[in-house]
């Protein structure tokens, strides 16, 4: 796992001049650019984020992540010169072989989006003998010719899949992860990571990156575990269609489901999966019911037989037209006893509701309160008591005399209270909502109960007057009315049965599932991911020492196990630093990573790039104890690169005894573009 820089070319052509542009070499180990400000120090690292197809990790968008130098116009000894074209080339190395890469900057005939690469040294490189990949286009990242596909299998980098804010998945972007690996001039030392693109729409795009670079498994757990999650999510989903297509079919026979709940629950068994029917005012199993209605059927068959031969009976008719009246009335007033406690359950449930919504305001309300707390924004505050705060003059705390002290819940307590009410309201809710669910299905049956005997009423009283009747009609009429139900409840059972065995297949993957994901650690880390954490720690608080950072205690330091960040009792640091202190905490922790990468296996390529470092008016201790720690990445084949326009002299002073490599450009005083040498304007006509 590595990358590092061997040279870096930038070629302008103008108009009547040049060509111009700047040759650097790099080495391995530390590496200073000298440069004074305003002369193209971030022309030149940017440079190399473009030519690696970074420029949208250092904060560039849409936006050209250059100075008018590279399109516009070049000065030179006075001398305004109009460009006409403009490229970078860079050559790295992954530790065994080394590569050339080429991309156009600005060319009315090239093209932004195509990096050519060619194996070897840019001494030999050749346009025509190059191989083409593209960026900023789909499937750059996985394609065969994307370059950041090429990028990754030559550094060694194998991207993980991560999930997306649109609920889709993707490779984790290379721009996401260089903010770690290069900090640039204007908005890269405001923060970790602050040139983060975040357009890309990777969920959690900050952690994934560092989880990355730091190779930590908690990755492949999230992973796993959001997995594991959609899947226990659609296998609630199939559950709750399977309930819902068994209601909608029990709903048929005037039936509900009862052994079967819209959620798993621990207690199930497909053995008490059942439908209950309302029948003649009360429940009844749908086995048991089919059963009635088969043998109500047999009967009528034979009654149907014996009656073949019978005269018009009308006397029996008029004896069945009262008993269906009577049974008339005695349904209408079920209907509307029914009917009134289903208006009562409404209101109950409505009651139910409110209190539970007035609970989850104060929930909210008492949560607010104990972050005042905890954040201490109350300390120090205080109420005068035994004293007027106007007059000063001596006064009661209560102007009621023998008022009695009764203890108040702290917030805590109080929240703790509401919670426990919302979980007993809410049961009482869904309790409530089952029961009007089940009152409003009774209603419903009454109500058709109601139409069939009047309906009953009616043939019977037409019969009467109609000679052409016989007694054989009314039991065929019955006969066809039982096969129909038969039918209908029979079709019904057949269902409930397949639902049974689905619902018990889901319920065991279900169980399966949710065991397997009780396993993932909560925290998701690994041993061996908490290792290296707490290894980053030490690290960064000897770092911290070093550089001389005050806003307090560096040994008060920590990294979270959530954010992975620096934090401070917890939390991140936002505020709670100096500026010169936060810039300390940005080199501490990004060379803390580096360091990190020399005793664990890590992502980290063994690349560091800081533009302009002492921000803020870094005092030249610290400055120095940065360059001290940066050198020591030679020992391990390790490359940092910084631009500096500090003075000379002083640079001097802090690299003293330091092993490192210095290029300083500012020996004629001129900005950084300048005449090229004959051997790189040769390789610029060349291309």
């Amino acid at each position: 796992m590595s990358l590092s820089l061997k040279r870096l070319i930038v070629k302008i052509k103008t108009m009547g001049g040049g060509p111009f542009g700047l040759d650097i070499t790099f080495d391995q180990g530390l590496v200073v650019i000298r440069l004074d400000n305003t002369h193209g120090k971030s022309t030149c690292l940017n440079s190399i984020a473009y030519a690696l197809g970074m420029e949208k990790g250092i904060g560039a968008t849409s936006r050209f992540p250059f100075t008018p130098v590279m399109n516009k116009t070049l000065v030179f000894e006075d001398v305004s010169y109009t460009v006409v074209s403009s490229e970078v080339f860079l050559q790295i190395s992954n530790g065994t072989d080394e590569f050339s890469l080429q991309r156009d900057v600005f060319d009315v005939h090239g093209d932004t989006n195509i990096i050519r690469v060619q194996k070897g040294s840019l001494d030999d490189f050749t346009p025509e003998l190059s191989d083409k990949y593209y960026i900023n286009k789909q499937n750059d990242t996985s394609s065969e010719r994307g370059f950041y596909a090429w990028l990754c299998k030559f550094i060694g980098w194998n991207l993980p899949t991560v999930p997306k804010t649109d609920g889709g998945e993707s490779l984790l972007y290379p721009a996401t992860i260089f903010p770690l690996l290069f900090v640039e001039q204007k908005r890269g030392w405001t923060g970790i990571q602050s040139t983060l693109p975040y357009y890309f729409k990777i969920k959690d795009v900050r952690k994934r990156a560092i989880e990355f670079i730091m190779n930590l498994g908690v990755h492949e757990l999230l992973v796993k575990k959001q997995k594991l999650k959609i899947k226990h999510s659609n296998l609630l989903i199939f559950w709750q269609q399977w309930h819902m297509q068994l209601s909608n079919k029990a709903k048929l026979v005037r039936g509900e489901v009862v052994g079967l709940k819209k959620q798993p629950h621990k207690e199930f068994s497909q053995y008490s999966i059942e439908v209950e029917i309302t029948h003649e005012k009360r429940q009844v199993l749908l086995d048991d019911l089919l059963f009635a209605k088969r043998n109500s059927l047999k009967k009528t068959k034979e009654q149907r037989v014996q009656e073949s031969n019978t005269d018009f009976d009308i006397q029996r008719v008029k004896t069945l037209i009262i008993e269906k009246e009577l049974s008339q009335q005695v349904t209408q007033d079920n209907f509307g006893e029914a009917s009134q406690k289903l208006q009562l359950l409404a209101s109950n449930l409505a009651s139910v509701n409110m209190r539970l919504k007035s609970l989850n305001e104060n929930k909210r309300k008492y949560e607010d309160l104990k972050k005042v707390n905890e954040l201490g924004l109350l300390d120090g505050l205080g109420v005068e008591e035994g004293s007027c705060p106007a007059c000063e003059q001596p006064v009661a705390d209560a102007l009621l005399p023998n008022i009695i002290e009764h203890d108040v819940m702290s917030a805590e307590e109080s929240l703790s209270y509401l919670k426990n009410q919302i979980k007993t309201f809410s049961f009482i809710l869904e309790n409530s909502r089952q029961e009007f669910e089940h009152q409003q299905q009774l209603v419903n049956a009454t109500r058709d109960d109601l139409f069939e005997v009047k309906a009953e009423i009616r043939r019977l009283n037409d019969s009467i007057t109609d000679v052409s009747k016989t007694n054989l009609e009314e039991f065929i009429r019955e006969e066809v009315k039982l096969e129909e139900s038969i039918k209908l409840l029979e079709e019904v059972r057949v269902f409930k049965e397949r639902v049974k065995d689905e619902v018990s297949k889901l319920y065991r993957e279900i169980m399966l599932t949710e065991t397997t994901i009780n396993k993932i650690p909560k925290d998701g880390l690994t041993k061996s991911d908490k290792s290296k954490l707490y290894k980053l720690k030490r690290i960064l608080i000897e770092h911290e020492s070093e550089y001389g950072f005050s806003s307090f205690s560096p040994n008060d330091l920590n990294i979270s196990f959530d954010s992975y960040l620096p934090t401070l009792e917890n939390y991140d640091l936002g505020f709670d630093t100096s500026a010169s202190d936060g810039i300390r905490i940005i080199w501490g922790y990004l060379l803390g990573m580096l360091e990190l990468s020399r005793d664990f296996e890590m992502n980290h390529p063994g690349l560091l790039i800081f533009d302009e470092p002492r921000q803020q008016d870094a005092d030249p201790v610290s400055f120095s104890s940065l360059l001290k720690k940066a050198a020591g990445s030679k020992k391990y084949n390790q490359q940092v690169i910084l631009a500096t326009s500090e003075k000379t002299a002083s640079l001097n002073v802090a690299t003293q005894g330091l092993d490192f490599k210095l290029i300083d450009l500012t020996e004629s005083g001129e900005k950084i573009m300048r005449p090229l040498k004959q051997s790189t304007r040769t390789l610029s006509d060349n291309c």
